[in-house]
């Protein structure tokens, strides 16, 4: 047994493997495994380092369950399970393993109660243990497999009777409160909430660890006054993010790669492309404060003045944090994330008067495209209102010279903080330089992502806006439920759906490569079969309707692939033209608007820009 077990361990064949667990289950059968030796089965056929790579774990354990039945499986191995199983949870999670935690639950096909409760108890043990980064991070994929725990854990009440539901360390109040009532049923979705909550207090840590240590209150200087502050940017064309690989937790554990440029829109009725977001702030001489939103597809005001009664206006104004006035919410927690309003004020115009020397301040937002377009709008725009307001303040960030990264980075921290779960590549896509297409490459780190950036200079822009169309879907999508499954699937190492995030690296690196060399068909190619892998990790990325860019012949014979752009759902599709059919390739897509699901989409024109965000006054 013991040679059996070693050879477990090194085993870098699938067939290899599958002749060993057969010989290691007839020894067993014969009476020949000793309770440390059937224990090391489980944890060497866990972590086999092949089985692990090609994220083969489930066909071994597919024929490892076919060789002997549940009667057989506890007689043999039910105490090593017993104790066993929390230890390799817990490992799974601490060693960033490539195994779905449901694997390691068809150990367990009696779903025993007290052994679930074990592996609860050992995950808060391992996380207790660790850094406050390592609780974060950890802990998302801890939260992750606490979930379906108590999933498997609130289908009996008679487990509860004389059970309180274990403490956690990255537990918050509300799931503490769940415990404490043995609401086991609402557990699992308090969890889900979590993972989110984990993220964003880890990019606060780690922002922190950067920070100069200025906490003095944010003021206006007298000079500034009598001056209009204009922020215009472009928005950004994402050819590829290795399908969000930009998000947090992946780029911090595994690397996060994107490829995306800054482009300008021509939208019907404008005879060129200009500047899609624009940002204006000035003084009033009156205390008041003025918020407007002026966009494509809304309009919203928002306005506090001396008449009205401090404290319910002030509760108006954070209405936002109760799920109302989405159209303002984020200028208004970029005031309250510049420190210019308190972040639990019961004045909100006393903390605007106290920031304009007496004065009020006005602030109006631009936007000529739809939300929802997979061009980054709001990462953008909270890139572009934090550099308003950072001037405002006399803030270094909004100065060019240390824009990058810094103003990204707390852009990313904004939006995380009212619920968006964005990349850092969304707003990096509006970043200035040599040229308008960008390559990024964030290693992995235990800090902030703090991604390489490579500027395309060689490549001849001008072709490229003769080969790549863009193309308005008219149809609107939720970006942040799209990235949520897809960390999902990254939490739990579903088997197709994190194959397809492994291969969608690989991709991405021969897309940039693709583009490098001008090989406008293979980047075509290329694109399309990233879409593919994008579905695969989110089903409901794509719809019979949207595939019709992909799959209709009359689209085929013009373009040579594509994507959509973002998270898709909808927004924008980036197609490849043919060589020498750019004008066919318009008119094919144009002509798709004489379909209902396409009423209100088009081809639009754009011009690439590299000069990135731009601050005039």
């Amino acid at each position: 047994m013991k040679e059996l077990l070693q050879n477990l361990e090194e085993a870098a064949d699938l067939a290899e493997i599958q002749n060993l667990i057969g010989r290691i289950l007839q020894q067993t059968r014969d009476g020949q495994g000793k309770a440390e030796e059937l224990r090391l089965f489980l944890r060497h056929l866990v972590f086999n380092s092949y089985l692990n790579d090609k994220l083969s774990t489930s066909q071994a354990l597919d024929y490892l369950f076919s060789n002997i039945d549940q009667a057989q499986w506890n007689e043999y191995f039910g105490k090593a399970v017993e104790k066993e199983l929390p230890s390799l949870v817990a490992d799974l999670v601490d060693n960033l393993s490539d195994v779905s935690h449901q694997q390691l639950l068809r150990f367990l096909p009696n779903r025993d109660p007290q052994v679930l409760i074990a592996v609860l108890k050992q995950l808060n043990s391992y996380l207790e243990k660790g850094t406050e980064s390592t609780r974060c991070l950890r802990g998302m994929r801890s939260a992750s497999i606490m979930s379906d725990l108590y999933h498997l854990l609130g289908t009996d009440e008679n487990i509860w009777k004389r059970r309180t539901p274990p403490p956690c360390c990255i537990d918050n109040e509300t799931i503490q409160r769940l415990k404490e009532e043995k609401q086991i049923d609402q557990l699992p979705q308090a969890y889900e909430t979590r993972i989110n909550q984990l993220q964003r207090r880890d990019l606060r840590h780690s922002l922190a660890a950067l920070d100069k240590g200025d906490t003095s209150t944010p003021q206006m200087v007298q000079k500034d006054y009598g001056k209009t502050f204009e922020v215009q940017t472009p928005l950004r064309l994402g050819i590829s993010s290795a399908n969000a690989s930009d998000n947090h937790i992946r780029s911090k554990e595994q690397g996060g790669k994107t490829l995306n440029a800054g482009i300008e829109l021509q939208m019907e009725g404008e005879n060129e492309p200009t500047s899609p977001l624009k940002v204006v702030a000035r003084r009033l001489n009156e205390p008041q404060l003025i918020l407007r939103s002026r966009s494509m597809d809304f309009k919203a005001d928002f306005e506090v003045s001396a008449k009205g009664d401090a404290v319910t206006q002030s509760e108006l104004f954070f209405a936002y944090r109760r799920g109302g006035d989405e159209a303002l919410r984020l200028v208004k927690q970029a005031l309250v994330h510049t420190g210019i309003v308190a972040t639990k004020s019961q004045d909100v115009l006393s903390d605007i008067t106290a920031f304009t020397g007496g004065g009020g301040l006005e602030i109006t937002t631009r936007s000529k495209i739809l939300q929802g377009s997979g061009l980054g709008t709001s990462s953008i725009l909270a890139a572009a209102i934090l550099k308003v307001l950072y001037r405002l303040a006399n803030h270094p960030l909004s100065t060019a010279e240390h824009e990058y990264p810094g103003l990204y980075d707390q852009s990313l921290l904004l939006e995380q903080s009212i619920g968006l779960n964005s990349g850092w590549q969304d707003a990096r896509g509006a970043y200035g330089g040599p040229a308008a297409i960008k390559n990024f490459y964030a290693p992995p780190t235990e800090g902030l992502p703090a991604p390489q950036l490579t500027f395309l200079t060689g490549l001849d822009e001008k072709h490229f806006a003769e080969r790549v169309l863009l193309f308005d879907t008219g149809i609107s999508r939720a970006a942040t439920r799209g990235l949520n499954v897809v960390m999902d699937a990254y939490l739990c190492r579903h088997p197709q759906r994190y194959a397809a995030m492994r291969e969608s690296l690989d991709i991405h690196d021969r897309m940039v490569e693709a583009l490098s060399a001008a090989d406008y068909a293979l980047l075509g190619k290329l694109a399309t079969r990233y879409w593919q892998l994008r579905c695969i990790m989110d089903p409901d990325a794509t719809n019979p309707a949207l595939q019709q860019l992909f799959e209709a012949a009359e689209i085929a014979k013009v373009t040579e692939g594509g994507l959509l752009t973002g998270a898709g759902g909808g927004g924008f599709a980036l197609l490849i033209a043919k060589e020498g059919k750019i004008r066919e390739a318009k008119k094919t897509l144009d002509a798709l608007r004489k379909k209902p699901e396409y009423a209100r989409s088009g081809v639009v024109e754009y011009r690439l820009n590299a000069s990135g965000i731009q601050l005039s006054e």
